[in-house]
């Protein structure tokens, strides 16, 4: 009965997430990267690390095959970033105007 109790309990655990696309931006004295998510029903969310300390949670979205979009969550200004895995590039949107954050090293 206790096997039973223990491999049902394991059976319910969410699986770990497992990252789909990661975008590294390094220059001189910083690193950042950006840790995007996806399952079958499209994009699950993301992080951001800043030499390798999570700085912000993202909710992300898809737009096209190429490009997937993210804002930061929580109390901040509002922020978009577009992560285009074509060009290998990262871009920031604030008010209505985009801006290249970095050329980026991409991973799946």
């Amino acid at each position: 009965m206790k096997e039973l109790l223990l491999t049902t309990a394991f059976a319910a655990l969410p699986a770990a997430a497992i990252a789909d696309q990661v975008f590294v931006c390094t220059n001189t004295n910083n690193t950042l990267h950006f840790v995007l998510y996806e399952d079958s029903s499209g994009t699950r969310g993301g992080h951001m690390y800043l030499n390798g300390l999570q700085t912000a949670v993202l909710d992300t979205y898809r737009v096209n095959d190429i490009s997937v979009r993210g804002t930061v969550q929580g109390n901040s200004a509002q922020t978009e970033f577009v992560f285009n895995s074509s060009r290998q590039q990262v871009f920031i949107e604030l008010t209505g105007s985009s801006e290249l954050v970095c050329d980026a090293r991409v991973t799946n």
